[in-house]
């Protein structure tokens, strides 16, 4: 299955793609960058892997949440080449792509992922391991950092960029404490959306370059608390 994935909903931006032959990943260092370097390392990845843009059988993203700029970039990009192609496109949650990573690098069955939302806010939710599937438990969510509580039971990882930019300040100390490990550093990354993305692909869940949207989170919540 060769699938592309690109992920730009955090500082640190990627592209990767995954064929028969293994995966290949390309990482932008810094947000300003993402715009002008995605197209570029497309083409790069492709031309090493010695296929074309028509012989993919999906391009995923990150579709959020995360930041504003950065899931506008993907979905724009995916849409764009998708539009051209008619490869059909995997939106994949940016909270489930840093979980699975955890489960990837470090073997974290449950997560409590939690990412800075910036505007003193995060975006956070509950991530679970089962038979080598990661899935999201319940709902992603918004709010101020005082309202992430931790997780029940023991063995589970506070994972994502929330917990660098407010554990310090002190509104994640319960999570922090309670949390068996602590990966605050951890970014999403394009390889980590293959998963959920061959799942979608396999069950004809893939959408065309139309349909193919953002999650932003900030939109509904605010409507929701104004209500």
């Amino acid at each position: 299955m060769n699938l592309l994935g690109i992920e730009t909903s955090g500082t640190i931006g990627s592209v990767a793609l995954q064929t028969a032959t293994g995966v290949l990943l390309r990482e932008i260092a810094t947000p300003r960058e993402q715009t002008e370097q995605i197209l570029r390392l497309v083409d790069e990845l492709l031309a090493g892997a010695g296929i074309t843009l028509d012989a993919l059988d999906g391009i995923a993203f990150g579709r959020g949440p995360g930041s504003f700029t950065g899931l506008r970039v993907s979905t724009a990009v995916a849409q764009g080449l998708s539009a051209g192609t008619g490869v059909p496109v995997l939106p994949v949650s940016s909270l489930l792509c840093v979980a699975e990573r955890a489960w990837r690098e470090w073997g974290c069955e449950r997560c409590l992922v939690c990412i800075d939302a910036h505007m003193g806010e995060v975006y956070w939710a509950e991530s679970v391991c089962r038979d080598g599937l990661v899935q999201i438990v319940g709902s992603e969510r918004l709010g101020a950092p005082a309202e992430v509580a931790p997780l029940g039971g023991e063995d589970w990882a506070a994972v994502g960029s929330g917990f660098a930019a407010y554990g310090p300040k002190q509104e994640l100390t319960a999570p922090l404490a309670a949390a068996g490990r602590v990966l605050a550093t951890l970014q999403p990354s394009a390889q980590d959306l293959f998963p959920q993305a061959a799942r979608d692909l396999a069950m004809g869940r893939g959408v065309d370059a139309v349909a193919a949207l953002p999650v932003y989170l900030r939109e509904h919540t605010a409507w929701r608390r104004s209500s």
